[in-house]
């Protein structure tokens, strides 16, 4: 095997093992992704040179035909998700947020076609390009990734008893838990009862400007109405405004209620959004993993985006180095046909 494969692997195997909750894992889990795409590509007959170096005319085909099929491909499933979202969640402009990845996909794949396939002679096009396609595949590397490695940590199983699950929260209507929210209740109260029904349950979330009650007031109304949990086994978090609070605030109550003595608990969020959480949790301190409960399948692709846009914004320092870094080396090849 590859010796980078074989070192990607034990650098991601070691990271893993010692800390799950770190983006930077998923980072390395991309590499490891494109070591192996890369020794498959190099392994494949068509897309070898021959005795004379000469690409055969099917590799040739397959490179340059390619990328315009894909961004295609994905700019059609985009707008097709974003029309079932408008019709199922209603009018929302976060609902055309892959409509407008499919407009960028949709305007790749042309720009693609214009410059690789008119025969081109000004440099200057395809220096543009080019810097497109690097900050485009930068973050198409990151978003795989990163969609990879929560799917990873997602299914990851829970070998310890939590002695609380933590049950965030996601905004009522009025006073009423909507489906979101009940689909993270009823999770929770599968866990509490997965375990001995021994765990407390935190159920965790503020008022908005728009709700008539607290999230952690109708949360913990609904376990107990529609579950049959009994009171005492449920403790409030009714501060928090975001993921983040929910965790640190969280952390405090069970900080005061197990009264110095060591405790270990696990969060319960929707799919989509465990990877983020358990980032939240390890900067809060807190010794927790996360359990997914189930989401949509039309609504999947639109909320993990947001949560990928999410992490971004954890990280955009990083992110906007890396992009200044693009722009200089870009910079500097522009110059030297100025």
């Amino acid at each position: 095997m590859n010796t980078a494969i074989v070192l990607t692997i034990a650098i991601f195997l070691l990271l893993y093992i010692t800390e799950k909750r770190r983006f930077f894992n998923a980072v390395v889990l991309g590499f490891l992704g494109l070591y192996i795409l890369s020794t498959i590509i190099s392994h494949y007959p068509l897309l070898l040179p021959n005795e004379q170096g000469i690409m055969s005319k099917m590799g040739i085909v397959i490179i340059l035909g390619s990328f315009p099929s894909m961004m295609f491909i994905l700019s059609i499933a985009t707008f097709f998700n974003s029309k079932v979202l408008l019709e199922k969640e209603g009018r929302k402009v976060r609902n055309l947020l892959l409509a407008v990845f499919g407009l960028v996909f949709f305007i790749m794949m042309i720009w693609y076609v214009f410059v690789i396939f008119t025969n081109i002679e000004h440099e200057i096009w395809h220096i543009l390009f080019f810097y497109a396609f690097l900050i485009f595949g930068y973050t198409m590397f990151l978003y795989t990734s990163v969609m990879a490695y929560a799917t990873i940590y997602l299914f990851t199983p829970i070998f310890y008893e939590p002695n609380y699950i933590i049950a965030l929260g996601s905004g009522l209507i009025g006073d009423k838990v909507p489906p979101l929210l009940a689909s993270r209740l009823d999770e929770a109260v599968k866990q509490y009862k997965k375990y001995g029904e021994r765990p407390y349950i935190i159920v965790s979330g503020g008022q908005g400007s728009d709700e008539k009650v607290s999230e952690a007031y109708a949360m913990k109304k609904y376990v107990v109405d529609v579950h049959q949990i009994p009171t005492k086994k449920i403790l409030m978090e009714d501060q928090s405004t975001n993921t983040e609070q929910n965790l640190v605030f969280s952390k405090e109550i069970m900080d005061k209620h197990a009264q110095g003595k060591k405790y270990r608990s696990l969060f319960v969020t929707n799919n989509f959004h465990v990877f983020r959480a358990s980032i939240y949790a390890k900067k809060a301190r807190l010794d927790a993993q996360g359990v997914g409960s189930k989401t949509a399948l039309y609504y999947l692709p639109n909320a993990f985006t947001r949560e990928f846009i999410g992490l971004l914004e954890m990280y955009k320092w990083i992110h906007v180095t890396i992009f200044l870094f693009i722009t200089l080396f870009i910079g500097i090849i522009l110059r030297s046909y100025v």
